[in-house]
């Protein structure tokens, strides 16, 4: 049995290691705080840095939606002088509501560069002037400000691909294609699967005979080709990158992100989009590519943009305008030629009719306005002029089905659009 001196004695000893412990605790506590601020400091100096190092745009002018308009520049080589841009896409990013759209561009859009005085495919702006050529070139083009840019190479693309663990993606048919000029062989089988960076790569570098992007169906506006194969893959990399699993790596990727691009975008800004970032999700995304067709001019293959199309994507895509609603009216009275009756009068006004015919019977009491619920206010006007009742409906979205109801007698008066 232990003295009563042994027994003081062991416990000052147990008191003096709690007193040690907690020393050490107290230690690790400040070390890591340290480290955690020495961290931030330095994400920030390296990007205030990349923002030095870069090409420097013009001073910022905010477009009148507020948002902030980023062209993303993909080549073979990161500093090889004379590189043609062989991805050009412009993300348009809200981070106030965290709305975001991607812009395809086709490397071979003919533009008209105001430094060089003629007319250009769009790649070979940045092979003359680099990034801030490429920008005057696409402010011109779309007809927005386009301040900022973010550059990376093959070998970057890879190990961001390779960051996030893989992109997983359904690829339609087999993707097999050989160039012993540049020692690259693409063999990718079909099915969903997940491509690590180097496949990837190959997924997006990978042009079969629809070539860098071609007008499938003219009638519903669909494209395909290696530019439509790289806005889906973009998608399929935007629900990977804000998927649970994927945030974890945040802090390695950020700082994979700093060492494989160049950008002038100021370090506050990319400071304000980390802390913006969870706003953002696939489901507020909208990709396009930049509505035109293929022509030959002077012996060259162009990509020639449809400018009344291009506007309507530029407006939803780039600006955030909401897409003008589409109409349906179908006549469920029985009354013959109602259905085209409003839609003419409704066409006068300014609404996109796009279709009309016959309801699924005539027995409507009333006339309905069927509307996806994030649209039901902006047909409000358009149900006051009807005396129709708004059904929110899951609908295409920007789509308005206008059913004509046995009550319908429209009077001599003005729509509101």
């Amino acid at each position: 049995m232990l003295t009563e001196e042994e027994v003081i004695r062991r416990r000052a000893e147990l008191e003096e290691r709690r007193k040690l412990k907690k020393t050490y605790r107290r230690r690790q506590i400040i070390f890591y705080s340290l480290s955690f601020l020495v961290a931030i400091i330095l994400m920030l100096f390296t990007a205030h840095y990349t923002f030095q190092r870069g090409v420097q745009g013009t001073p910022a002018v905010t477009t009148n939606n507020q948002r902030l308009l980023v062209l993303f520049l993909g080549t073979d080589e990161k500093y090889e002088a004379s590189t043609r841009a062989d991805s050009i896409m412009l993300f348009s990013l809200d981070t106030k509501t965290g709305e975001a759209g991607v812009l395809s561009i086709p490397r071979d859009t003919r533009v008209w560069i105001p430094s060089r005085q003629r007319w250009e495919r769009i790649n070979a702006a940045y092979a003359h002037g680099g990034a801030a050529m490429a920008m005057e070139a696409v402010s011109y083009l779309l007809g927005v400000s386009v301040d900022y840019f973010v550059h990376t190479d093959f070998a970057g693309f890879e190990q961001l691909v390779d960051v996030l663990g893989g992109v997983e993606i359904d690829v339609a048919k087999r993707m097999h294609y050989v160039d012993k000029a540049q020692g690259l062989e693409i063999d990718i089988q079909p099915g969903r699967q997940v491509l690590n960076g180097e496949k990837a790569l190959h997924y997006v570098r990978y042009r079969d005979r629809l070539g860098d992007v071609s007008l499938v169906d003219p009638f519903n506006d669909e494209y395909d080709g290696r530019v439509e194969r790289q806005r889906q893959f973009f998608e399929a990399v935007v629900s990977q990158a804000l998927s649970p699993s994927s945030l974890v790596k945040l802090p390695q990727l950020v700082t994979q992100v700093f060492k494989v691009v160049n950008t002038n975008l100021p370090w506050e800004k990319v400071f304000s989009l980390a802390l913006s970032g969870s706003k953002f999700s696939a489901d507020k995304m909208q990709t396009a590519v930049l509505p035109g067709n293929s022509e030959v001019l002077n012996d060259a293959w162009y990509w020639i943009i449809n400018e009344q199309k291009a506007k309507s994507v530029i407006d939803t895509v780039v600006l955030g305008k909401p897409e003008p609603l589409r109409l349906v009216v179908l006549n469920g009275n029985g009354r013959s030629g109602v259905a085209r009756e409003v839609s003419d009068l409704l066409s006068y006004y300014g609404y996109n009719v796009v279709s009309h015919g016959n309801a699924e019977h005539f027995d409507f009491a009333t006339t309905q306005v069927l509307v996806s619920p994030r649209d039901a206010e902006r047909v409000k006007p358009l149900a006051d002029y009807l005396g129709a009742s708004i059904q929110e409906s899951d609908v295409e979205q920007a789509e308005v089905t206008v059913i004509i109801g046995k009550d319908y007698n429209l009077n001599d008066r003005s729509v509101g659009i």
